[in-house]
This record gives structure tokens, sequence and C-alpha cells, in this order.
């Protein structure tokens, strides 16, 4: 939390009742839901590693759990994400397309991030997080930013992590073009 952060907070009842007003951008900002899951995906890395401050049911606790876990079956869309953007950078690079090269490379960098915390049914949280979150909650491998400045070295270590995962369809998808991806 910073000096500029705002603080969120959720209201589980009953019955909406609207009795939580706050706008955006206020110092707390309060969101009233009958049901945690009823929150948006986008939301959902706002509540990692919270726990209700009360809960006389134990519902809020299991719908907590339960929206920041995920299916790490779900890591396949985000891989195939990220090898579609790595290789449309690779092309462009080698036909001399600086620019697109990076734009891809940058937009691989979200489906990856999202790729790897799936395969550990975890959400990804915001960037502004992501630090803190490796560092107070590490993930079983450890991320190497560095690798998106070798394109090559960035697949193979996404594909190893993906065949490890039982994810190797979705990156022999990519055939005949494994070689060249993996440089």
């Amino acid at each position: 939390m910073t000096d500029e952060s705002d603080v969120d907070a959720i209201v589980v009842v009953r019955e909406l009742q609207g009795r939580y007003p706050s706008g955006h951008g206020a110092p707390v900002e309060v969101v009233e839901v009958t049901d945690l899951r009823q929150l948006p995906d986008w939301f959902r890395p706002a509540v990692l590693w919270t726990e209700p401050l009360l809960d006389r049911t134990g519902e809020v606790t299991a719908q907590l759990r339960e929206i920041t876990t995920v299916d790490p079956a779900t890591a396949a869309e985000p891989l195939d994400g990220f090898i579609n953007q790595l290789y449309r950078s690779l092309k462009n690079a080698r036909v001399g397309e600086e620019l697109g090269a990076l734009l891809d490379a940058q937009e691989a960098l979200p489906h990856w991030l999202q790729f790897v915390f799936n395969v550990y049914g975890r959400v990804r949280p915001y960037n502004k997080w992501l630090a803190w979150e490796l560092r107070e909650h590490p993930l079983p491998v450890e991320l190497d930013l560095g690798l998106r400045h070798d394109l090559h070295a960035w697949f193979r270590w996404t594909e190893a992590l993906a065949r490890e995962a039982g994810l190797g369809a979705v990156v022999d998808g990519w055939e005949p073009d494994l070689a060249w991806l993996r440089g």
C-alpha cells in the first residue's frame, strides 16, 4: 500500500440495500454484493491473501477461497496466447519490423504471466503487486523476467513448464514452427 492507495472494502449481505455508497476514487471504496462470485474477474487480484473480518456462516471464506483459486487446466489458453504473440514478434524481427517485434513481445508478457500463475492454480496479481506477490508467496519456479530479452530462451523455458504441466499438446500445435521458436 502506498500513500496514494485507496482501500477497497467488500460487504457481503443477504440482500442488497445500497447502504454503503462510495464512488471510484474515494479513500474507501465499498462494494456491496450478496456473493463474492458476483465480482468481476478483474477484481479477483484485489482480494488475494485477504481474510474476512466477519463471517458468521463460513460462506464468505469459502467463496473467497473459490475466487482466488484457478483451475490449472485454464493455463492452456494463455499459453497459446503467449506462443502466438512470441511467434508474431519473431516473424516481425525476421523481416526487420522492429516496432512490431517489440510490441508483440511486450504483448506476450501478460499471457505468459497468466499462464505461469494458472499452472500453479493461482490468480495473477495486479502488476503493481507482482514483486510483493513473488516475494511473499513465491511460485514453485523462479520467474526470470529477463528471459523476455531472448525470445527463443523465453520460449524454451515456457515449453518446459508447459510440458511438465501436461500442456505439451498446446505447444505441439505450433508445428512445424517449433524448431524455429526454440532457436
